[in-house]
């Protein structure tokens, strides 16, 4: 091979292992490369602690009980030679070499070509690349150790980068490990630095009083870090009650926050205590906390200012002891500056803000989740230990998940329920979700005529229930209506596809 294709070979190999972050993976990737540049028959990549132990052994046409062997004892030496003197050594003939010819194994092992060198980082020796041929003697070329002497700074540079990038993984997945110990963080599922971030704030304000809101896209999980902030707090003992103030009409919600008296509408038949009475030294969680009407608000803000309350329909002054944790979708403080929201409420409410990123900013976070689903309803259904193929999980990852976190569970779930034998594929996921039908694949599938048109009639459904939705607001009645199709069959294409209606809830101003 020319000098010229010999280096553009060494560049193009150089790119791929510094754009690998798995330690693993570049020494994989080295050792195979090394072996066929030089015509090795063998070859061993390691990695040394700090203490000297080994730290990561890569090898090829090497079984871990050959390398612990006797019979290899001459290449321990080689190697140990040059970890503590950082020399290159560079063998014809192994069994002629000085130190090594007096060795008692020597006659047997028939080691002749061998090229060993250190990997350097910051002048210290961090590991070596060991290459031998057991048949040939003169395998090697002094132009071949000069060429993998020049590939070992790229390997010693994208070594080094990886195991940084392992170092501060393990210190994340150590810290997370130790909060979700420590505070029964075990629903909050992910390893995203901004989530871990989220639970070590929690840490910091769960037992304190501070009035928190959580903002964040539908389906973000909001409801969980609410009850992560209860429970981690003095209150947990006490009454944890979600309400979601955009499900209820305006007097219906009242009468359920603050409670009301006999006869104060019709109806009332009797004296009824409110969310906020049957709360009493527990926390209260306000979802949707922007859905409130402008008279709501006024009396939100009393409680937050007083503890006072009183129930629809009579004047009595009641006083209620517990924490008000509020979430919403929107952004509150434009809502605030369109006049839509009490500028001195919104400012009650955020004392504390925590922001949950959308899906689609911690794509890491899928594969995860998804597997997690998969256990959850796995279970549920009787069907253990299903898999999620690599395409269907390649579609998962590309998909932008505006219905977040609560999407990819109904996704799963419905993948799970039609998942036939062991494996997840791409046919169980909604056709939002999977890759449409290219016109190779009909070219190369002229029979699937019949299943062409399928997926074209099933992906106009999906489209067009999601326009529906999008026109209703997330209002399923309003979309069946707009649709011309009885709720009960709208509702059933729904499931079908896998559609959030919250997805389509009234956007931002």
């Amino acid at each position: 091979m020319k000098d010229s294709t010999m280096y553009q070979r060494l560049l193009n190999i150089s790119r791929r292992l510094i754009s690998e972050s798995d330690i693993n993976q570049v020494l994989s990737i080295a050792i195979d490369e090394v072996i066929e540049i030089a015509g090795a028959e063998r070859g061993l990549i390691i990695l040394f602690a700090e203490d000297g132990a080994t730290l990561i052994q890569t090898a090829r046409n090497l079984e871990r009980e050959d390398i612990e062997h006797p019979e290899f004892e001459i290449s321990h030496t080689i190697i140990n030679e040059v970890k503590s003197n950082g020399n290159t050594i560079y063998l014809h003939n192994a069994l002629k070499h000085q130190k090594l010819k007096k060795s008692k194994s020597a006659t047997r092992l028939k080691i002749l070509s061998v090229i060993c060198l250190p990997l350097r980082h910051e002048s210290k020796i961090f590991g070596v690349v060991y290459l031998d041929n057991r048949t040939v003697e003169g395998a090697f070329t002094h132009k071949d150790c000069q060429f993998i002497e020049s590939f070992t700074d790229f390997i010693s540079l994208a070594a080094q980068t990886a195991l940084k990038q392992k170092k501060l993984m393990n210190r994340v997945t150590a810290l997370e490990t130790e909060l979700r110990s420590k505070y029964q963080f075990d629903a909050i599922i992910g390893h995203d630095s901004k989530m871990v971030a989220i639970l070590k704030l929690i840490t910091h304000i769960a037992n304190t009083e501070a009035t928190i809101l959580i903002q964040g896209e539908s389906g973000t999980g909001k409801e969980l870090i609410a009850n992560a902030l209860h429970y981690n707090s003095s209150r947990k003992d006490k009454p944890f009650v979600p309400i979601n103030c955009g499900a209820l009409p305006e007097n219906l919600l009242e009468s359920e926050l603050f409670g009301h008296q006999k006869g104060a509408f019709t109806g009332a038949i009797a004296d009824k205590p409110g969310w906020f009475e049957r709360a009493e030294g527990g926390t209260i969680f306000l979802d949707e906390v922007s859905e409130m009407s402008p008279e709501l608000q006024v009396k939100l803000l009393r409680v937050l200012q007083t503890g006072e309350f009183s129930r629809v329909g009579s004047t009595e002054i009641r006083y209620c002891n517990l924490r008000i944790i509020a979430a919403t979708n929107q952004n509150l403080k434009n809502l605030v500056i369109a006049g839509k929201f009490r500028e001195d409420l919104y400012y009650r409410l955020n004392v504390i803000d925590i922001e949950l990123p959308p899906l689609r900013e911690r794509k890491g976070d899928i594969s995860l989740l998804a597997h997690h689903f998969i256990n959850v309803y796995g279970k549920k259904y009787q069907k253990m230990n299903l898999l999620l193929s690599r395409d269907a999980e390649v579609c998962l990852l590309a998909y932008d998940f505006p219905g977040n976190v609560r999407e990819l569970e109904n996704i799963i779930q419905r993948a799970v329920v039609l998942a036939e034998g062991s494996t997840i594929e791409i046919q169980h996921l909604p056709v939002s979700v999977g890759p449409a039908m290219t016109s190779q694949e009909l070219k190369d599938k002229p029979s699937t005529f019949k299943l062409a048109k399928q997926r074209m009639i099933e992906k106009f459904e999906c489209e067009y229930i999601m326009d529906c939705l999008k026109a209703a607001q997330g209002n399923i009645s309003r979309a069946a209506q707009i649709a011309g199709i009885h709720f009960k069959n709208f509702y059933a294409k729904m499931v079908k596809y896998g559609i959030d209606p919250h997805v389509f809830k009234k956007a931002e101003e």
